[in-house]
C-alpha cells in the first residue's frame, strides 16, 4: 500500500521526542500502524472517491523515471564536495539548500557566485498536468482539450458531465507522462504540496490514537481520543465523525470522486438523497 506521511509531518501535530516515546524509538511499528490508519480511511472513502489518487506515494526525485501528471516528489542532491568539479546544470545540496551549478567549476571550496540556489533540500514539487483537467461541471466546447486519468482529450461534441471516455463526445488523443525534467522546470513541475491536507491531518490523528492504543488502551490521552472520534460514545467529532459524514453523503470532500459514465448525480446508500459530484 502507498505510503501518503511523510516522517516531518508528524512535527505539526506532535513532537519528536513524545514521538520516539511512544514508538519506542521502532520506526516499523509507526509505518504498520500508518498503513492500518489507511485501511481504515480507505473503507469509509472508496464508495464515493478514488482512493488509490488519495493516498499515494511521495517518492525522491529521481531523473531516470517517467512522471505522470500530479505525481508528488521531494528534492534532494547529492552533498557539495570541494574535491569534485562540476559541469554546467548539475545540482548539489549545500548548507541545506539545492544549488545548480551555472557555468560548472573546477575542485574547489563552495562559491556562491558559481551557484543558483534553487530551493531548501526535501522541498515538494507534483507533475503539472499538460492541459486542464476535467471537470463534470464544466461545459465544453468542440475542440477544447482535457487532462483526464493520464490521458489527455478533445471534445468532439459540445458537452457536459459526460465523461472522456465516451467516445461519442470524445477523442483520446494521448497518454501523457515525461521525464528528463528537473524539478525546477517550470513547464513540468510545480513547487508545492498537492496532497490533500485535511485528510493528512485525519490519517495523522488517527495514526497517532492507535499507536497510544497499543501502549495502553485504557490511558489514551484525551487530546487524541477528541481527535479520532470526539471522544464520545457517539463519535460526534474527529476524524471518525467527518468520514461517516463523507461515506453517507452528508460532506463532499475536495477530493477526487468517482463519476458517473454520464449525468452530474450519483446515489450513496438507500436512504440518501442524491448528491451533487461538484465540490
Amino acid at each position: 500500500m502507498a505510503r501518503l506521511l511523510r516522517d516531518t509531518d508528524y512535527l505539526r501535530v506532535i513532537q519528536s521526542d513524545n514521538l520516539a516515546q511512544i514508538i519506542e524509538s521502532n520506526q516499523q511499528i509507526k509505518l504498520d500502524v500508518e498503513q492500518s490508519a489507511q485501511s481504515e480511511m480507505i473503507g469509509y472513502l472508496t464508495q464515493r472517491y478514488i482512493t488509490s489518487q488519495i493516498f499515494t506515494d511521495t517518492k525522491v526525485f529521481d531523473i531516470s523515471v517517467t512522471y505522470k501528471a500530479k505525481q508528488l516528489v521531494e528534492f534532494t542532491a547529492n552533498a557539495f564536495s570541494a574535491t569534485t568539479a562540476y559541469t554546467t546544470g548539475q545540482y548539489v545540496l549545500q548548507a541545506g539548500y539545492i544549488y545548480k551549478s551555472i557555468a560548472g567549476s573546477t575542485a574547489h571550496a563552495f562559491l556562491p557566485a558559481e551557484w543558483t540556489q534553487i530551493c531548501l533540500d526535501k522541498t515538494l514539487f507534483y507533475a503539472k498536468t499538460p492541459n486542464l483537467e476535467y471537470s463534470n461541471t464544466t461545459v465544453y466546447s468542440i475542440n477544447d482539450t482535457i487532462w483526464y486519468d493520464n490521458k489527455v482529450y478533445q471534445c468532439l461534441v459540445s458537452c457536459s458531465g459526460i465523461l472522456p471516455t465516451n467516445t461519442q463526445f470524445w477523442l483520446y488523443v494521448s497518454t501523457y507522462s515525461f521525464n528528463g525534467a528537473y524539478p525546477d522546470n517550470t513547464t513540468k513541475w510545480e513547487q508545492g504540496d498537492n496532497r490533500n491536507q485535511q485528510i493528512v491531518m485525519y490519517l495523522l490523528d488517527i495514526t497517532l490514537y492507535h499507536l497510544h492504543s497499543r501502549i495502553n488502551p485504557r490511558n489514551v490521552p484525551d487530546l487524541r481520543k477528541e481527535r479520532y472520534d470526539g471522544n464520545s460514545p457517539t463519535q460526534s467529532g474527529g476524524a471518525i465523525a467527518f468520514l461517516k459524514r463523507v461515506a453517507s453523503g452528508d460532506v463532499t470532500a475536495d477530493l477526487p470522486q468517482i463519476l458517473p459514465q454520464q449525468g452530474m448525480s450519483i446515489r450513496y446508500g438507500s436512504a440518501v438523497a442524491k448528491q451533487t459530484n461538484s465540490y
